[in-house]
């Protein structure tokens, strides 16, 4: 026998790299188009995550393999009409959204492939409609019909619309400050976060703040400086006019704030201070529940009403 030369070595090693290669993208390409039932092992969540990231260490997927995988908007499809016709759970396609969108970020799928942004802000809307700390059964089918007529023309995925008219369906919203900027004491901004629909504030049980920030509060000074040049950061994008014009009364309440919808969804508050205080966050509290048209809504515990109804 003779010993294997430095270069049939090299080959073999490639050969045998190339053949793990193939099969991780087919243990991932399976967990990602196998069905969803209630035995579906969770537990290889883990795992094809883990193979995703090893394969992307080695080097990056190329578009043939991240196209082996079956990855596209069709799959994502396909899931929410399975849903959609009652052949999955709901809290099951939840997981498997969430653990979907987590493969698609590390496969950086926004920069491999034609459709990713459409893939992974589907995904991102898809993970809050059927999260049932957020939606109830009706409003996840409604809001999934929603994006998958809009993604079926491939138009962007209706991100305003879709978490407006979940703030709206959902009626009262607890919400709680989650950062208070670099300065906690005088914050020139503060993000807030939306506790889950059955949150019990009186109970020191109660979860703490999940992921769903809807609402950003900031001073006009910072605003000035931070806010990009897009179209929606336009004056003639301030929400408050529109909401005083069909309730005039609100003009003394909202007095120095504007509110601007971000693409995401994400409602901007900007108030007329050198500081957000408990006033200037209550405000932009009331200005939120109005322009998603909330019954009630509370910041930190306390209730926020508008003045005339406190009259």
């Amino acid at each position: 026998m003779f010993p294997e030369t430095p270069d049939h070595n090299t080959a073999g090693r490639q050969s045998d790299a190339a053949d793990d290669r193939r099969s991780r993208l087919e243990i991932i390409s399976g967990h990602l188009r196998g069905k969803i039932n209630e035995n579906s092992d969770f537990t290889s969540d883990v795992v094809s995550l883990q193979l995703v990231e090893k394969l992307v260490q080695d080097s990056p997927p190329t578009s043939d393999e991240i196209l082996a995988l079956g990855f596209d908007l069709q799959l994502v499809r396909t899931r929410i009409d399975e849903f959609l016709a009652g052949q999955v759970d709901r809290n099951l396609l939840h997981h498997w959204i969430c653990n979907a969108l987590k493969i698609a970020v590390v496969l950086s799928l926004r920069e491999t492939t034609p459709d990713g942004d459409l893939i992974e802000d589907t995904l991102g809307l898809m993970a809050l409609v059927t999260d049932d700390d957020f939606a109830s059964p009706d409003t996840s089918v409604r809001l999934c019909r929603l994006i998958d007529d809009r993604i079926s023309l491939r138009l962007p995925a209706p991100r305003r619309r879709t978490i407006s008219e979940l703030l709206r369906e959902m009626g009262e919203g607890a919400l709680t400050v989650t950062e208070r900027g670099p300065d906690s004491e005088h914050p020139v901004w503060v993000d807030v976060s939306l506790l889950p629909r059955r949150h019990d504030a009186k109970s020191a049980l109660s979860p703490r703040p999940t992921w769903f920030q809807p609402l950003s509060v900031c001073t006009q000074g910072l605003w000035k400086e931070i806010s990009p040049s897009d179209r929606w950061t336009g004056v003639e994008n301030d929400r408050i006019p529109g909401l005083i014009a069909e309730e005039p009364w609100l003009a003394n309440e909202f007095e120095g704030l504007s509110l601007y919808l971000d693409p995401d969804g994400i409602t901007e508050a900007v108030v007329e201070a050198t500081r957000i205080g408990s006033r200037e966050l209550r405000k932009a509290v009331a200005g939120f529940r109005a322009l998603h048209q909330m019954k009630r809504c509370s910041i930190d515990g306390i209730p926020v009403h508008s003045r005339e109804e406190d009259l």
